[in-house]
């Protein structure tokens, strides 16, 4: 084989390499752009999920102080009708001994069904 044969065999692998060179750094190319673009949306919708656990936690933190308050007046309420209970039944003993004092027989109470 002479000598420019082997200089033409040779050039034509190297383009043959580098042809396929060429296509797979297309290929890698492409593939890192489209890498770079799925990323950023991921950044973007990243973002999106923090701004909206952020809206949850300050409406949590607001309903816990709504719900403290409702706790309070509950407990508040609570004392105020075991009052009035108290007071009813103090009254109603105080009735009842009036009535006996005066004689007074209490009308019939209805029957529970």
């Amino acid at each position: 084989m002479s000598e420019i044969e082997e200089l033409r065999r040779r050039l034509e692998a190297l383009e043959a390499q580098m042809s396929r060179v060429v296509e797979e750094h297309t290929t890698t190319r492409n593939l890192a752009v489209g890498s770079d673009s799925d990323v950023a949306a991921l950044q973007v919708q990243r973002r999106t999920d923090i701004q909206v656990i952020r809206a949850l936690r300050d409406t949590q933190l607001e309903h816990g102080e709504i719900l403290k308050a409702h706790t309070k007046t509950l407990a508040e309420h609570g004392k105020l009708l075991g009052a009035l209970v108290s007071g009813q039944v103090a009254l109603m003993r105080q009735v009842g001994a009036i009535m006996d004092h005066l004689g007074i027989t209490p009308p019939e109470q209805p029957q529970a069904d």
